[in-house]
């Protein structure tokens, strides 16, 4: 049984005349009989009952009639959405992103893919920059938004987000931005930084800033996620060291003071495989790209 046999089945269910059938089907009358001849004793059942007078489905008939509808539709649906996943138009990407990025630029991104590919489904991860790196290698995520990646030629890269770091402290700290003394004043301070493991490039900027102000920063707590820094920081377990963009979103009783004069600055940036085979993942870049160049500052 082939979609041709079927095609020419359901159109004669549907005329229950074999001429009206054949001219429908573009063949002559004979073709089709042999057709539905060779559909029966394949299927080894009678479909239709034949007299001089009419065509009628039998109960089998009937049955393959109406499952056959079915499956013709779904294989005109399949027929439709090929070209679409071929041309990107349709399908998936896996998405890595570490937290900062879902309240700076990710959701500008997601809603101009979303208009542009309405059909293109989206999963969404927040990972460590060393669990994204590891996932990238493993082809289980398409792209990762990473801080600080290292070096590997088998990756593109983008910069996606520049912004500057700021001094966290608790909310009734006596220090505010209008009689802030310096960093180097904080030397005698309790740090909570990230950990190197998650990421020992970006733990290494953290401390140059302490480096830059004259001192190294006493560490009494890591942690892999600026949220988990700033409830540390509220409870009064130390300050910190954060990206400004975290004082958009948190509810926490802290304060930032703006690190605007100093070099360093907190960057996010996109890696994907250059060799990844996911046709969504052209459109994605174009989506990227653009949006890229509002965000960065």
């Amino acid at each position: 049984m082939d979609l041709r046999q079927l095609r020419s089945f359901t159109i004669l269910a549907e005329e229950l005349h074999f001429g009206r059938a054949a001219n429908k089907l573009f063949i002559v009358q004979p073709a089709l009989s042999k057709q539905i001849q060779e559909l029966e004793k394949e299927l080894k059942v009678s479909l239709f009952t034949r007299n001089k007078r009419k065509v009628s489905l039998t109960p089998a008939g009937l049955y393959l009639w109406q499952e056959a509808k079915h499956l013709l539709a779904q294989v005109e649906e399949i027929r439709n959405h090929l070209p679409m996943i071929e041309r990107g138009e349709q399908g998936e990407i896996r998405l890595g992103y570490v937290g900062s990025c879902i309240h700076t630029f990710l959701p500008e991104i997601l809603v101009e893919l979303n208009q542009r590919y309405p059909a293109v489904q989206t999963y969404l991860s927040e990972m460590t920059t060393a669990s994204q790196l590891e996932a990238l290698q493993k082809g289980m995520l398409d792209v990762a938004f990473v801080r600080n990646p290292p070096f590997d030629a088998r990756w593109d890269t983008r910069l996606m987000y520049r912004e500057t770091f700021a001094l966290v402290l608790p909310a009734d700290h006596p220090v505010e931005a209008t009689n802030f003394p310096g960093l180097s004043a904080f030397a005698a301070e309790k740090f909570i930084l990230t950990t190197r493991q998650d990421g020992a490039a970006y733990h290494n900027q953290q401390l140059s800033i302490c480096q830059d102000a004259g001192f190294y920063p006493h560490i009494v707590h890591e942690t892999v996620h600026g949220h988990t820094v700033l409830q540390l920081i509220e409870k009064k377990l130390g300050i910190s060291l954060l990206p400004t963009s975290f004082c958009r979103v948190t509810t926490t009783a802290v304060k930032f003071i703006e690190l605007k004069d100093i070099p360093q600055r907190a960057e996010i940036t996109a890696l994907w495989e250059r060799e990844n085979p996911n046709p969504v993942l052209r459109g994605f870049l174009e989506v990227l790209v653009r949006e890229g160049e509002k965000c960065r500052g």
